[in-house]
């Protein structure tokens, strides 16, 4: 019977575990400093707030066109 608990609490510490490691993306995301050439760091936000004097016009548009709500 101990083996049984001890087996529940670890499938119940592992599920819990990969839950939190495994979520595919963010609420949000701040970056000051930034420019779009770091884009690959923005896919697991879906907002983003940026810098707008390193960021044209057409880059916002573009990630907005990628899904992003950009800020």
């Amino acid at each position: 019977m101990k083996h049984i608990k001890y087996l529940a609490v670890l499938f119940s510490a592992m599920t819990v575990l990969l839950a939190a490691c495994c979520k595919d993306s963010f609420d949000y995301g701040v970056f000051t400093g930034d420019d779009i050439n770091q884009q690959k760091k923005y896919e697991c936000y879906d907002s983003i707030v940026v810098d707008p004097s390193n960021f044209t016009s057409n880059q916002v548009e573009t990630l907005k066109a990628d899904g992003k709500n950009v800020y």
